[in-house]
């Protein structure tokens, strides 16, 4: 499991409310792809996908606000305002056309993006291992396995805030189920510890109750939903009413894969993206 890294890719822009948001940018022709990692990621936990995909696309891999080497500010804990990071990055970078990604919570920063300001700049969007709705509530039971209510956040939100080095370490046990080197590992948990716990606790806390369900079937571009079935953070059957609520969209199912199937299994995710790209794009 190689991954190749170079810090010169590494660029940054500010949002309207003047924060500082790094993003990695690889890759000179082709369609624009924007990566969004999930909750407590970073840009690298894409290492293994951007190198290849950027052979024949402009990839940008942010890390949001509160995460990696981003600015960690007092304010913006909705993921509503990560959405709004977002429409900053494609006005400043002057993007257009863009399919956009988003792996975990960064799915549903696009769901918020699309509530907000309708499809505008871009072309197509794919969803990778999140469900509409993290709670459990009367008419849904398809959450989230581990954090599925108020009393889940809380629990959530004093361990983050007691011992986060315990959370970032147990991440990877549940969001992978294929051994990864430990290397490659210790990367991850060291990416996560550069999140802001504290704003960690408070972003969970706004992601975990938003119901998705009503704005899906307004979605009107073409879309991509990848499912891991060997799955420790969402049951399979949650992640498959995404591809049901919207109108055009194609599933890829990862048989042996876990919530982190782009690490799992790099090599297959790279060319299920890529050709949806090179399709969504009429290439």
């Amino acid at each position: 499991m190689d991954a190749v890294r170079n810090t010169s890719q590494l660029k940054s822009f500010k949002t309207n409310d003047s924060v500082n948001i790094v993003y990695r940018q690889v890759g000179s022709h082709g369609p624009v792809v924007i990566m969004l990692h999930g909750w407590s990621g970073s840009h690298r936990y894409f290492d293994m996908n951007v190198e290849e995909i950027a052979e024949h696309c402009q990839v940008y891999a942010p890390d949001l606000r509160f995460h990696g080497d981003s600015d960690k500010p007092k304010w913006g804990y909705h993921v509503f305002r990560l959405a709004a990071d977002l429409r900053d990055m494609l006005q400043t970078l002057q993007l257009q056309d863009v399919t956009v990604v988003g792996s975990s919570m960064g799915a549903s920063i696009i769901w918020a993006y699309i509530e907000l300001y309708g499809e505008d700049r871009l072309r197509s969007a794919v969803f990778v291992d999140q469900v509409p709705l993290q709670n459990n509530v009367d008419d849904w039971k398809l959450g989230n396995l581990s954090c599925y209510d108020a009393i889940c956040v809380a629990r959530l939100q004093t361990k983050l805030n007691l011992d986060f080095r315990s959370i970032a370490e147990g991440t990877p046990r549940d969001c992978l189920t294929q051994k990864v080197p430990s290397e490659y590992e210790a990367m991850l948990v060291a990416e996560t510890l550069k999140a802001d716990p504290d704003a960690l606790g408070r972003l969970m806390a706004d992601h975990t109750q938003i119901d998705w369900r009503p704005l899906l079937p307004r979605i009107a571009i073409p879309c991509l939903n990848m499912r891991g079935l060997k799955n420790g953070v969402f049951p399979p059957e949650g992640t498959a009413v995404v591809t049901k609520l919207i109108k055009h969209c194609e599933q890829e199912d990862f048989e042996h894969c876990n919530h982190w199937l782009y690490i799992e299994d790099a090599g297959i995710f790279n060319s299920v993206l890529s050709r949806f790209v090179k399709s969504s794009h009429g290439l």
